[in-house]
């Protein structure tokens, strides 16, 4: 998905590099006697690139995370109405992990936020290297990350946040480094992009809640 959406903004920038090229050696081919204007348009060449570029960028900050690089609230929202979408077409599963970093207001008040941004960093790296490349990870908010699993199991959903879960425990530095999270299954759980996000909302504030418990 990352890929699909930052090609395009290469790929049209591209485009329209390449079309002014050709017009400008046709132009002159056309009419030799004007070459001055055709070294004068090549050097719109780059604009035409530079365009592309700025489209890319701006395509990118509006469709995900600055700070992680996966992607953001909206982003993510319309990739789970797609997901779902496509559940229901192939009457297959779909697993959505809510995922919360534990104390991480206590991380930012302790040790800066610039710490706070670091432990989201590391905590999305360690997401994205334990999950498919089919999955989608997102951003939904301060603290809180996605996770789309087309096709996943609430068993090896399970299996999955256990894994990130130790991995997440093994990168920490200075501090601890802990994450709590709840599963929603489509169409067990819900048939709305909304009652599942929410469903699986409400699983992972329980699974915190049992944390403090038991301490």
């Amino acid at each position: 998905m990352k890929f699909e959406q930052r090609n395009k903004g290469k790929l049209y920038g591209t485009l329209i590099g390449l079309a002014w090229a050709v017009f400008c050696i046709t132009y002159c081919y056309l009419l030799p006697q004007m070459w001055h204007i055709y070294i004068l348009s090549l050097l719109y060449i780059p604009i035409g690139l530079w365009i592309g570029y700025t489209y890319d960028r701006i395509n990118h900050l509006a469709s995900f995370d600055s700070l992680t690089g996966v992607a953001n609230r909206r982003m993510l929202i319309q990739m789970l109405h797609k997901q779902i979408t496509c559940a229901d077409r192939n009457g297959t599963i779909l697993s959505i992990i809510f995922i919360d970093v534990d104390k991480f207001k206590h991380i930012n008040d302790r040790y800066g936020h610039e710490q706070g941004d670091l432990a989201l960093q590391v905590i999305v790296k360690t997401i994205k290297n334990n999950v498919r490349f089919t999955d989608v990870v997102g951003r939904i908010g301060g603290d809180e990350f996605v996770v789309l699993c087309p096709n996943l199991s609430k068993a090896k959903s399970t299996s999955l946040v256990q894994r990130i879960k130790k991995t997440v425990a093994l990168q920490a530095g200075e501090y601890p480094l802990s994450i709590s999270a709840g599963i929603s299954v489509y169409p067990e759980d819900g048939r709305t992009a909304n009652v599942l996000l929410s469903r699986a909302d409400k699983t992972m504030y329980c699974n915190k809640a049992k944390k403090v418990i038991h301490r």
